[in-house]
């Protein structure tokens, strides 16, 4: 049965169809079907295999919150089937088990389809600045189609409004073929230049059974046309390969292409996709491109969406490869071509020479959201008043870590943007801009403000209390000296992240029992004048995730109403004055909580119960004494645990074998005993502690292990032949000043990673393993993959003896290269291996018992800033190499049995003459003992003398007497007015002289202008080639 009407159908003639409809027209299983998510809708083997064609279509229609209210108010009066041969009754309500009739007209009659509303959702997140709006409907009998259709609305966390459209219909048998013959050939062709080794192209076959390319994944045709228009292979899990092909230009009627998230192993933009002429959305990020970006994309004049993007947030910068993968844009005039352009993300581009880029943006007047950060983008001249466009509505602009000035930044925003209330995210972070905040009380739309990390300065302009939409404010690493009170968030009802951290002149006034507008889930204070007292207004901050007021001047004792905060997860009060017993932490506190630093604070008396779920505890630098409630069975999850620099005393527990801790660090306390067997540990700190027994042995669960010190502690044991090859990982050693004995084991040598190793200050004897040339760290230059400053979210750091001084090394830690093996009883020589470690920095040897000669090729140790040999047996004369080593700082091979000249080099003569004696036999500068055959010149007038003799400057002498000053007095005088007398009594020689000087000046000017000009000419000729 089918309903048909040779007018327009009235409302009377429309319910006529409805009622004898009757119910849907295909199986309940398939019913809802189009409210998964359209790639999912797509690759569903079921669907396909009981007929359904589906197609989806997506269209970017605007951005922000007003355009998603305006586009959901379009869908609930059915204005998408606003058309002169198509249309809904717009009064019909959008509700669940609703029928309505859609009209088509084919030609002559009205076809009158009736369906039933399947499902209605709708979703919003106030906090994200997300939404959406959907709904599905399902055919009922007497429609031509069997199947769903839906309609929804979002609004992403890009503040990009999309239409989606999807419907899944069994009107044509499977063995009608849609898919145009050619167009599957051609992406086939395209096919077999990817590398899909996840299978995301699986539906991409020739076979009999997926011959309909509209089916294929990604691929959508025109339901008039059917021609392919859109290609969506962007990542959604797996990352396609391999090489973009020409074949795509047999898709002419292509007009969205999104390929991004995949990786082009930094191949070259395909010039041919500027071909592509119908294209309206063309994404490209995230795929590993470099190289030029080819300008014959600015023959895409329809496009109205260009994504370039080098860097995704998740990826890694292509910067680190070097050139290679640097995707750049010598020159932007290419944009300026692209007239339609709504949208253009450039981010991480490298536009350096790009010396145009703001004349170009000003060019694109339909322009609503700029992305152009990580662009090295150059300083330019402010544009005069005649060049600024202010036709745009700018929704989005990102110029973040540009090294811009604030010379032409506002002006240009200002006046580039006509209307600045349309303005919802604005981020200029990471800049050199400077001045006093700009008054922003025109952007009432901005929800997203980031001025973070430049050098603003002066006051906090209160016109950011009238920004009613603003959700996410970050004024943190600036230069700002304000007094903030209530009236700066009078009116900041949605905000949700607020970030002040890092301006030591902020100070806050509040009442005391101020109740601030707004429920914050992100709080960053941290190095601002909070007061002497916890803010109170944070108790009313129910919703609160992360709290950072660290470093902020309080003082007095731990609130206990902080447990109050159920749904924190990230909690920082370090570098305060809190005093006093820290409060047993509540059970009812966050079962999210991850991370707590209470570090550097005056806390006191035993540990408290600690929470059962944190990952990162630091209580560093307290005054805590007992370990009493440290852990428990229940304590499973932790995995940074620092108690260090406290006063902690005692055996640990037993219980802390029960942890997966991969970061412990109880160094400098003075804990004693023996240590419990762990398993999975990354990074152990004891230094500084009264530890005894064999700890070694209670790690070697522990094969993770990168860093170890247990230096400055009681441990007595020899070192377990095993180390070297259970601690594959190991970065850093120390074992110093302790009493470990006998050999090093030469299984040592294989820990190919390690940077530093010091046994020093121990009772170790036997000879330096001749394998250490196996410590591939050292050996050459390369990432070994394990940074210190990656273990985790913690700055790894150690004490190390460092030319006969302590350093703690943060930071820096990674770039230190060290072997001490001082003070210890070895015997033996030098072994010529040592001599491969071309990385090292340090190497001190000194207070032993070796002996024999220095190695011939210790000149290859050309890192080496510290080299310490002294207090041993060594002997035989010093190479010739220690005087090439151009970067030594510290020197000294003092008391050993050396004999020679020390070698005469200006670098070797720098050093003190300590660093050289206690060498009975050594001789030669800096030492003042002369070597054999030396001879010290000495001045040809005291030899005269001596010998009784006539020094011969003192007969020279003698000419130079009273009448030669009276001479030469005379001659001066007779010899000056005789010229110059002439020329002033005799007018005509005066007028003559005067001539020939002024023509001789001339002459020589002339001379020296041309002489300029050729040199000139010559230098640029000589930079051109």
């Amino acid at each position: 049965m089918v309903f048909l009407c040779w007018a327009r159908p009235s409302p009377r003639e429309q319910k006529t169809c409805i009622d004898k409809s009757g119910d849907f027209n295909y199986d309940r299983k398939y019913r809802g079907a189009t409210v998964k998510p359209a790639l999912i809708l797509q690759q569903d083997v079921e669907l396909s295999d009981g007929g359904f064609s589906v197609n989806h279509t997506r269209v970017l229609v605007g951005l922000g919150p007003e355009t998603y209210e305006k586009g959901k108010s379009a869908l609930q009066n059915w204005r998408h089937f606003g058309l002169n041969w198509a249309f809904v009754d717009p009064k019909t309500p959008i509700q669940t088990g609703v029928k309505f009739c859609v009209c088509v007209k084919e030609l002559f009659p009205w076809l009158v389809m009736p369906l039933k509303v399947v499902y209605v959702n709708e979703n919003r997140n106030p906090k994200k600045a997300v939404a959406s709006f959907s709904f599905g409907s399902g055919t009922l009998a007497g429609h031509l189609l069997a199947g769903e259709e839906s309609f929804s609305i979002t609004l992403d966390e890009n503040n990009k409004v999309c239409l989606r459209a999807s419907c899944e219909h069994s009107v044509r048998t499977k063995d009608d073929i849609r898919c145009l013959e050619k167009e599957r050939e051609a992406l086939l062709k395209f096919k077999d230049e990817l590398i899909d080794d996840d299978g995301q192209l699986s539906s991409w076959e020739n076979q009999k059974d997926k011959e309909e390319c509209c089916r294929w994944s990604g691929v959508l045709c025109d339901n008039l046309t059917n021609h392919i228009i859109h290609l969506d292979l962007h990542n959604t899990s797996a990352r396609l390969e391999g090489n973009i092909s020409v074949w795509l230009l047999e898709i002419q009627h292509l007009k969205h292409l999104d390929l991004s998230g995949n990786d082009f192993s930094y191949s070259r933009i395909p010039q041919f996709i500027g071909s592509l002429g119908r294209l309206q959305y063309l994404d490209l990020s995230d795929s590993s491109f470099s190289g030029e970006i080819p300008h014959h994309l600015g023959n895409l004049s329809k496009l109205q969406f260009l994504g370039l993007s080098a860097y995704d947030d998740g990826g890694v910068l292509p910067y680190a490869y070097g050139d290679v993968g640097v995707l750049t844009s010598t020159n932007l005039d290419w944009l300026s071509r692209l007239h339609s352009l709504r949208y253009l993300n450039l981010k991480h581009v490298n536009l350096t020479t790009a010396t145009n880029w703001l004349q170009t943006i000003n060019k694109l007047i339909h322009l609503k959201v700029l992305h152009l950060s990580h662009c090295h983008l150059p300083t330019v001249l402010p544009l005069s008043p005649s060049m600024f466009n202010a036709s745009n509505s700018l929704y989005e602009l990102d110029l973040s870590v540009n090294d811009l000035s604030s010379s032409f930044i506002f002006p240009w925003l200002f006046n580039f943007t006509s209307d600045l209330s349309s303005l919802s995210y604005l981020d200029l972070s990471y800049n050199q801009l400077t001045g006093t905040m700009p008054d922003l009380v025109l952007s009432s739309s901005l929800r997203h403000l980031s001025l973070d990390h430049n050098i603003f300065n002066g006051t906090v302009t209160q016109s950011i209390g009238s920004l009613s939409k603003l959700q996410y404010l970050n004024l943190g690493s600036n230069h700002f000296e304000d007094i903030i009170t209530e009236s700066h968030f009078f009116n900041l009802s949605q905000l949700d992240s607020l970030d002040l951290s890092s301006n030591p002149g902020i100070s806050f006034d509040f009442s005391l029992g101020w109740n601030p507008p707004f429920q914050l889930t992100y709080v960053y204070l941290e190095g601002c004048k909070v007061g002497t007292h916890f803010p109170t207004w944070l108790r009313t901050q129910t919703g609160l995730a992360v709290l950072d007021i660290s470093n902020a001047g309080i003082l007095g004792t731990f609130p206990d109403w902080i447990w109050e905060l159920s749904s924190i997860w990230e909690f920082n009060l370090s570098q305060n004055n809190f005093h006093g017993v820290l409060p047993d932490f509540s059970p009812k506190f966050s079962t999210n909580l991850k991370s707590i630093d209470l570090s550097f604070n005056h806390f006191s008396g035993s540990l408290p119960i600690l929470p059962l779920t944190v990952f990162e505890l630091y209580l560093s630098n307290n005054k805590f004494s007992a370990i009493t409630n440290l852990c428990n069975e229940n304590n499973f999850s932790w995995g940074y645990l620092d108690l260090s620099n406290n006063m902690l005393s005692g055996q640990l527990p037993d219980c802390l074998a029960n942890l997966n801790l991969y970061f412990l660090k109880l160094s400098h306390n003075n804990l004693s005993g023996k240590f419990p067997l762990l398993n999975d540990l990354s990074s152990l700190h004891l230094q500084n502690n009264s530890f005894t027994g064999e700890i070694l042995t209670s790690l070697r669960n522990c094969t993770s292990l990168t860093f170890i010190d247990l230096s400055r502690n009681k441990l007595s044991s020899k070192i377990p032949t095993w180390v070297g090859d259970t601690f594959s990982r190991l970065v850093f050693l120390s074992l110093r000043s302790n009493e470990f004995f006998g050999s090093i084991p030469s299984n040592l040598c294989h820990l190919s990673h390690l940077q530093v190793l010091d046994l020093s200050l121990n009772k170790i004897s036997g000879a330096i393993p001749k394998c250490l040339n196996n410590f591939t760290a050292m050996v050459q230059e390369v990432d070994i993959g394990i940074a210190y400053d990656t273990i985790g979210p913690v700055d790894e750091s150690a004490t190390v003896m460092w030319k006969r001084k302590e350093y703690e090394y943060i930071n820096t830690l990674r770039l230190v290269k060290l072997v001490d093996l001082s003070s210890n009883n070895l015997v033996g020589d030098i072994p010529a291996e040592i001599t491969s470690l071309v990385m090292l920095v340090g190497l001190n040897l000194s207070s032993n018992n070796l002996s024999g000669i220095l190695p011939a090729k210790i000149g290859q140790l050309r890192s080496l800033d510290f080299l310490d040999l002294s207090r041993n047996h060594f002997s035989g004369g010093i190479p010739i190499g220690v005087s090439q080593l151009g970067q030594l700082g510290v020197l000294d091979l003092s008391y050993n049995n050396l004999s020679g000249k020390i070698p005469q080099n200006i670098h070797l003569q720098t050093f003190d003459a300590s660093a050289f004696e206690g060498n009975p036999d050594l001789c030669g500068l800096p030492l003042n003992k002369t070597c054999p055959g030396d001879e010290i010149p000495q001045d040809p007038k005291i030899i005269g003398n001596a010998n009784g003799m006539k020094d011969p400057d003192e007969e020279e002498d003698k000419l130079i007497s009273d009448g030669f000053y009276i001479s030469m007095a005379v001659g001066f005088v007779f010899g000056f007015w005789g010229v110059c007398g002439t020329l002033v009594f005799n007018n005509s020689w005066r007028i003559a002289f005067f001539k020939f000087w002024n023509s001789s000046m001339d002459w020589l000017y002339v001379k020296i202008a041309i002489s300029k000009i050729r040199l000139k000419e010559v230098f640029h000729k000589f930079v051109k080639f």
